[in-house]
């Protein structure tokens, strides 16, 4: 079976479950008591999500940029169903009072909904039972080429060459290169819990949004750090596949909850 059919290795278990929820943006420190968010976030919020059926693990995340505080948060699923799962619908239909008063808060965020097209990391997890998760990730947004065959073909270089290049330095520990899903991300975006933050979408649901998250055994400014110039190498290569948009950001992990 190939890793298009199998994107998630029984063997090396970085991530759980075929599709990931991935929430990321900027908060406004003028605006926002950050401790208060951040004690809701990490004490309510991820426990709740986690409470509901499909949803396997979540993980947070926290970047400085310009002197603002970017966050991103992914929740592994089961599958993308469970992102349009009556559970999950009662769920962002019903906030919590704290729910409604912070999600304001997170401002222009950005959400979307995901498919796991390859996950893989290192084999020396291949005998760990529970995986493992990396203190620092890369996060690489594109609009991916339009044409189906250059798709095609940038996958599989992801897959047979990207990867088991970066894996030849000690420090990258898993990729995972996901497709955004506008049906599924439209479905939990328009319900009572979002009704303030004001999304970034894509300009068009045709458009077609690809993702790649790396992570690394290091942390984020560490002075031996390698995950900058791994990245932007790798970004730099990406450039003949005729992508557009792209953003990187570089982010050191919060927390991270199992169900």
């Amino acid at each position: 079976m190939s890793s298009k059919e199998n994107p998630g290795s029984d063997r090396y278990k970085f991530l759980r479950g075929t599709a990931m929820l991935v929430i990321w943006g900027g908060v406004d420190d003028k605006t926002t008591d950050e401790d208060d968010l951040n004690a809701w976030w990490t004490n309510e919020h991820l426990p709740e999500r986690l409470a509901i059926p499909g949803f396997q693990r979540t993980r947070r995340f926290h970047a400085l940029q310009n002197g603002q505080s970017q966050y991103l948060v992914w929740y592994e699923v089961s599958s993308l169903d469970t992102l349009t799962s009556r559970a999950y619908m009662a769920a962002l239909n019903n906030p919590t009072p704290a729910t409604k008063k912070f999600m304001p808060w997170l401002a222009s965020m950005n959400r979307s909904a995901c498919r796991v097209l390859f996950s893989d990391s290192r084999p020396e997890f291949a005998k760990s039972a529970g995986g493992g998760m990396g203190a620092s990730i890369a996060h690489i947004v594109f609009q991916a080429p339009s044409s189906v065959e250059l798709r095609e073909q940038l996958r599989s270089w992801i897959v047979e060459t990207v990867w088991p290049t970066l894996s030849h330095h000690h420090s990258p520990l898993a990729l995972h290169l996901l497709e955004h899903d506008h049906e599924a991300t439209q479905s939990g975006s328009s319900t009572k819990s979002y009704e303030e933050v004001r999304f970034q979408t894509s300009k068009s649901k045709n458009q077609c949004r690809w993702m790649i998250l790396i992570e690394f055994a290091e942390p984020v400014g560490a002075p031996f750090a390698k995950h900058r110039g791994l990245t932007e190498n790798l970004v730099e290569q990406m450039e003949k596949f005729e992508m557009r948009d792209v953003e990187t950001r570089f982010y050191g992990l919060i927390c991270a909850m199992n169900e």
